[in-house]
């Protein structure tokens, strides 16, 4: 695949130029985008690219120069060159600069630029052939992913206990330049996506945005690594010099809505968490993981961050588990009169049982109800294509005097309020 190296003054212009061709397809990518000449010579030494489109006219060091000074230095990069002018020395100008394309950007056409991308795509190869080019060497931004896929893959095999001891374990992480010294805590992340009907392609791409997002705004306060699993979730491995004295609960729980806000406000998906408890020995992540498969299940939009650390026996497993089938029933029969009795009786309980069950590891039955029909009324009110007595009615409300009672209650902001907001 050809490396391209776009550059140009105008950024609305090198943004056209991105999203002018499916470059991808075509067997080229773009390793980098420069507002001027010198910019471009500095990435042109580094990124190494075969093809470079640049403007003729450009501050510090225009197209001509730039394209002159890479030529004394050898047959590649091949240039093409924009410009606004149909002055022909400007053309002749660049021809003795060893430019191979020139072409005027307001003919400029998806058509044109493929024609002249394969002009010059022939030229490189020409190049290459008479000048036996020896492999090239690996940009830093390659190296860079490199390792970092490598550090991924090796997180993995990690977290599913494919690692098989102390030496194994040293001997890679000094390869990969990790340091997984001190206290140790992984995580489990579920995406849920605004909008239903995503392509595979665009849930990656969020996938992604929401890893990188994470370990931006969490960087500042701990060691952060996301590592995607699946497309709708991701692991992340958090790293501190030794456990924090309130407990790790305490100071990741705040960072995480925080977190998740952001992630929200900039990509409209919404984040769950299941959190394992801290270890010393990294060898033992694996298992933490494991414990993490008891508490995803009990993870929803109106319980949306866990911590493994509350569980406390097998005893209290089982019953989180039976909370978490109870809740599910729950999400399930919103438009239904749930009454503490009805529920207790489909899972042969008593209601004292059930109350006093929900009480010590849900939250409280009627506030559980609560919280998941209003999280429900504001995904339709966001929709907005029901009225509020609708929504009301599918919620299981007894009104739509109530329904507007109780969600200003939790939200500070009566149905109406929140929608226009």
């Amino acid at each position: 695949m050809l490396r391209i190296l776009l550059a140009d003054d105008e950024p609305l212009v090198l943004i056209g130029l991105q999203g002018m061709l499916e470059w991808e397809k075509l067997g080229y990518t773009v390793c980098g985008t420069a507002r001027n000449g010198r910019i471009a010579q500095e990435l042109i030494e580094r990124e190494q690219p075969d093809i470079v489109i640049a403007d003729v006219k450009m501050p510090v060091m225009d197209g001509l120069e730039l394209a002159r000074a890479c030529h004394e230095k050898g047959p590649l990069p091949v240039f093409i060159m924009l410009t606004s002018s149909e002055d022909f020395s400007y053309a002749r100008r660049a021809i003795e600069a060893g430019v191979v394309d020139y072409l005027v950007k307001m003919e400029l056409t998806p058509q044109s630029l493929c024609d002249a991308l394969a002009r010059a795509a022939e030229q490189v190869q020409k190049e290459k052939a008479l000048h036996d080019t020896p492999p090239r060497m690996p940009s830093r931004t390659e190296m860079e992913a490199g390792l970092r896929t490598l550090q991924d893959r090796f997180l993995i095999r990690l977290y599913t206990g494919l690692i098989p001891d102390e030496e194994h374990l040293r001997q890679e992480m000094k390869g990969l330049e990790l340091q997984l010294d001190g206290c140790l805590a992984a995580a489990c992340c579920e995406i849920l996506p605004a909008k239903a009907g995503m392509t595979s392609e665009q849930l990656l791409k969020l996938n992604l945005a929401c890893c990188q997002m994470l370990e931006t705004t969490l960087h500042n306060y701990l060691s952060v690594h996301a590592t995607g699993t699946d497309v709708l979730h991701f692991n992340v491995l958090f790293a501190l010099p030794e456990e924090p004295a309130g407990g790790l609960k305490a100071l990741l729980e705040p960072l995480l809505k925080k977190a998740s806000q952001i992630v929200y406000n900039y990509f409209s998906a919404r984040l769950l968490w299941a959190v394992g408890r801290p270890v010393q020995d990294p060898l033992s992540l694996s298992r933490r993981c494991r414990e993490l498969d008891t508490i995803r299940v009990l993870l929803s939009e109106a319980e949306p961050i866990l911590f493994a650390v509350d569980l406390e026996s097998d005893a209290t497993a089982s019953k989180l588990q039976t909370v978490a089938q109870v809740k599910a029933y729950i999400r399930e029969h919103l438009s239904e009169k749930l009454t503490l009795a009805d529920v207790a009786a489909v899972f042969n309980f008593s209601p004292g049982y059930l109350s006093q069950l929900f009480g010590r590891y849900g939250g409280g039955f009627v506030e559980y109800i609560t919280e998941v029909r209003v999280a429900a009324a504001k995904e339709m009110l966001e929709k907005g294509d029901k009225k509020i007595y609708e929504i009301a009615e599918e919620l299981g409300f007894e009104s739509s005097f109530y329904f507007s009672k109780v969600f200003k209650k939790s939200t500070g902001l009566s149905p109406r309020e929140y929608q226009q907001k």
